[in-house]
């Protein structure tokens, strides 16, 4: 298995993925007016924004999952 990625703490914060929704939402609406109106090019531009933001996301609720696992788990006990 690879090793995994470093994430700042920050990354599973509430509000990264509040702006990683509301991102996605805005290009994906985007990329419908954008295919309505016939903007090729710019609808493929949309799409790997979401691509982007969407993987963000992803990324981001696993992290935070990770975090809580980890914060879950009985600390060790001392000397």
């Amino acid at each position: 298995m690879a090793a995994a990625p470093f994430r700042p703490p920050w990354f599973g914060n509430r509000g990264v993925q509040v702006l990683a929704v509301g991102a996605l939402l805005y290009v994906l609406v985007q990329l419908v007016r954008q295919l309505v109106d016939g903007q090729w090019g710019e609808a493929f531009l949309s799409f790997a924004w979401g691509v982007l933001f969407g993987y963000a996301l992803v990324e981001s609720l696993r992290f935070r999952r990770q975090q809580d696992a980890a914060r879950d788990e009985p600390a060790p006990p001392g000397d």
